[in-house]
């Protein structure tokens, strides 16, 4: 689970169901709550909408206000809402993951920290509303408003506050910032490694009834495959466990889990729900309430302080002269269409103003650090050509900023930033001071250097899994067969322009010692060559002739003889990787070939740039079955092909971008914002071009640091509590 009453179930899996043909997945908008599918109630929106109709909002403005204050956990954790959205929902939900996971209060291991954090939220929802202000939307303010509230809802179910009977009744704005500093607050470790935080968050995993659906179970060997990002999660932990036919966990810490697909790994702190509660007090050490007495204490402080920010919001934006937007943004309700745009529109995602920054916020800066952000905001011209594939960075007072969404995704998934007609808002900074220029550079490097880049990536990752096939391979299958040796041959791009039609023979020394010494001998031909509008090309054929034994091993648990078997795998730069098992072949001896006769499918590789590669790892049979000497080539092909995707599936579109460099840029716009000491903001700069930014060159604009507003609200400010509020039923704890 991830934030107050969260949905969630993990990233990964869910990227592949969505992606996977054979799934199906219900209409739904849903995790946790009570219930992990039909929420029964969604706490945030609950929170949301009692805070709000105590506050004088309308029932239209409630309405859309409890959506966004909710679906922040859709868009971050919830494939079956990414799946009502299509391709397009999934790719912004992953391109905003990292800002979206900011604004759950997890991973704060010290008081200084929190109390960062409460400051990073409050001021920079006031910002963001005073920049909604300025561009007169009001659907953009309620996101803002709902995320802030999300956040500090979330903070009494994911800290330590409530486990103190003295703060049971008081809210973070009911106790003095001098008191507060000399309590110990921390939050649930979460994103963060367990071992730096002081307690686990506590992590939802499927279940075996949801591993083993109908075309789930079909993806997951690809879900945790070696070049997945889970291969080592809990979920594939899970996952191998269902297929092992192992007991799932019914129960955590004696409490029984809804049968309804989710367990807790590891259990933790959250009080995200009722049953959820019932394991966090055991976590948290706590004796003298029940979980379920703590949640709801969790559960009224997290109202009276929604109803209290609301009001301390309302006077703060009635002093600054925003109170007739204000009243708009309390009254005013939009269909779901104009909601999503706050979250899908790159051109929007204006809870950026609380996001933006490292995260954890830091406890201590710099003297005269004022912590600037800058919101940038790129129009690309939309005439054909006028994108760009080159990197584009922003450049300020010596820093250097990429601004690309999801540089290192999967193609398939990534964010293609700057194609003709794009419009992108990128934040950038901190700034110890307002830059007075930014540079944007068109960073396109010669296919030249692109090749060489990609090509030295491409042979670091061979020679890994070469290297690493005995300790990744023996663990698959443990001593059932034995390791003899793995090496690989490498063809460049000059060596693979002297490869003729009649063929090359080439051999692979596998020099195992005392457990054996072979030779694989092959041949490689170039089959055909030509061109398209990628470039010059040429297709080889490569086979595996036969396996030569230049000394037996000299100890095979008795035997006279070696059964070796091969692991083969064809990897081009770019391209798939092929697989080959070649044996296991009887009674081999010192001398001997055995015929291999296998030839992989023919490849098409670049001229001047493009490489070819075979690994090969040689083994000795011995008591593992057809099976595990399956598991041991794929494995090896599934490792090889993580360290080396990279290369192999960026190639083209790396090489692409050297050449369709040229970047035209149609219009400019910056907002500059501050957080810290006394809230400044304003737009520096708004120009439309009609400007190409050839590759390897940059073009630079002056910014008005003079519009720059300085608000004369310090973070502190907004802790302070309106004289009159609106009247809560105070919290009430049965013991």
């Amino acid at each position: 689970m991830r934030s107050l009453f969260a949905r969630r179930l993990p990233l990964g899996l869910w990227s592949a169901l969505l992606l996977a043909s054979t799934v199906v997945l219900p209409r739904a908008s849903a995790f946790s709550g009570e219930d992990i599918l039909r929420g029964n109630p969604w706490y945030h929106q609950v929170l949301t909408e009692k805070a709000a109709r105590a506050c004088g909002f309308s029932e239209a403005a409630i309405g859309s206000l409890k959506w966004h204050a909710d679906y922040i956990d859709s868009y971050a954790y919830n494939p079956l809402w990414w799946a009502d959205g299509g391709l397009n929902r999934l790719k912004v939900s992953l391109a905003t993951y990292d800002e979206l996971a900011k604004l759950h209060f997890d991973d704060l291991f010290s008081t200084a920290q929190v109390e960062a954090n409460w400051r990073r939220i409050l001021a920079g929802t006031l910002l963001g509303l005073l920049w909604a202000k300025e561009q007169n939307d009001v659907s953009a303010a309620q996101n803002i408003l709902g995320v802030s509230l999300h956040a500090i809802q979330d903070f009494y179910a994911h800290s330590n506050w409530v486990d103190d009977p003295n703060r049971r009744n008081r809210t973070w704005f009911e106790v003095p910032p001098e008191e507060r500093r000399q309590m110990s607050l921390w939050t649930g470790a979460y994103e963060k490694p367990l071992q730096l935080g002081i307690k686990p968050h506590g992590k939802i995993e499927p279940a075996a009834t949801l591993l083993k659906m109908s075309g789930v179970a079909g993806i997951m060997p690809l879900v945790c495959s070696p070049y997945s990002p889970l291969s080592n999660s809990g979920l594939c932990e899970q996952w191998k466990n269902v297929q092992d036919g192992k007991a799932v966990q019914p129960q955590v810490l004696g409490v029984r889990v809804p049968d309804n697909f989710a367990y807790l790994s590891p259990p933790g702190i959250a009080l995200d729900n009722r049953w959820v509660a019932n394991i966090a007090v055991q976590v948290r050490g706590v004796t003298d309430v029940t979980g379920e007495q703590l949640f709801e204490t969790a559960l009224t402080l997290a109202e009276r302080t929604s109803v209290q920010w609301l009001a301390i919001l309302e006077e703060k934006m009635n002093a600054l002269g925003a109170g007739e937007f204000w009243q708009r943004v309390k009254t005013t309700g939009f269909a779901e269409s104009e909601r999503t745009q706050q979250y899908e529109h790159y051109n929007k995602l204006p809870y950026t103003f609380l996001s933006a920054g490292v995260y954890p916020t830091p406890a201590m800066r710099p003297a005269g650090d004022n912590q600037f952000f800058l919101r940038v905001r790129l129009k690309t011209a939309s005439q054909m050509g006028s994108g760009t594939d080159a990197d584009i960075l922003l450049e300020a007072r010596g820093q250097r900023f990429l601004l690309d969404y999801m540089p290192r995704a999967n193609p398939v998934l990534a964010v293609n930033d700057f194609e003709a007609g794009d419009d992108m808002v990128y934040v950038v900074g901190p700034f110890g001071v307002l830059p007075d220029s930014i540079t944007l550079r068109n960073d396109a490097a010669d296919a030249e250097e692109v090749a060489r880049a990609l090509g030295r990536a491409f042979v670091e990752g061979i020679e890994w899994a070469v290297s690493n096939a005995r300790t990744f391979l023996l663990s698959l299958i443990g001593g059932n067969a034995d390791h003899v040796a793995s090496n690989k041959k490498v063809w460049t791009a000059e060596e693979l322009a002297r490869v003729g039609t009649s063929g090359t023979e080439f051999s692979v020394y596998l020099n195992g010692g005392g457990e054996g010494k072979y030779t694989v001998y092959g041949t490689i031909r170039k089959v055909r060559e030509g061109s398209d509008a990628s470039g010059d090309w040429a297709e080889y054929s490569v086979s595996l002739d036969r396996l030569y034994c230049n000394a037996e091993s000299k100890w095979d648990r008795g035997s006279d003889s070696d059964e070796p078997f091969v692991l083969a795998l064809l990897v081009p730069l770019p391209g798939e990787v092929q697989k080959h098992r070649a044996g296991p072949y009887n009674d081999v001896d010192s001398g001997e070939s055995r015929n291999i006769g296998h030839v992989f499918q023919t490849v098409r590789i670049p001229k001047g740039s493009g490489m070819l590669s075979l690994a090969l790892s040689l083994w000795e049979s011995d008591d593992e079955s057809a099976s595990d000497r399956d598991k041991l080539l794929n494995k090896f092909a599934g490792e090889t092909g993580a360290k080396t995707e990279v290369p192999r599936r960026g190639f083209l579109d790396a090489l692409g971008a050297a050449i369709a460099a040229d970047w035209r840029l149609a219009h400019i716009e910056v907002y500059a914002f501050s957080r810290v000491d006394s809230l400044r903001s304003g737009k520096v700069l708004e120009q439309p071009m009609n400007a190409w930014v050839k590759g390897g060159k940059s073009i630079t604009f002056r910014l008005n640091t003079s519009a720059v507003r300085d608000w004369r609200v310090a973070p502190a400010d907004l802790e302070r509590l309106p004289v009159r509020l609106p009247v809560i039923i105070p919290p009430r704890l049965e013991r």
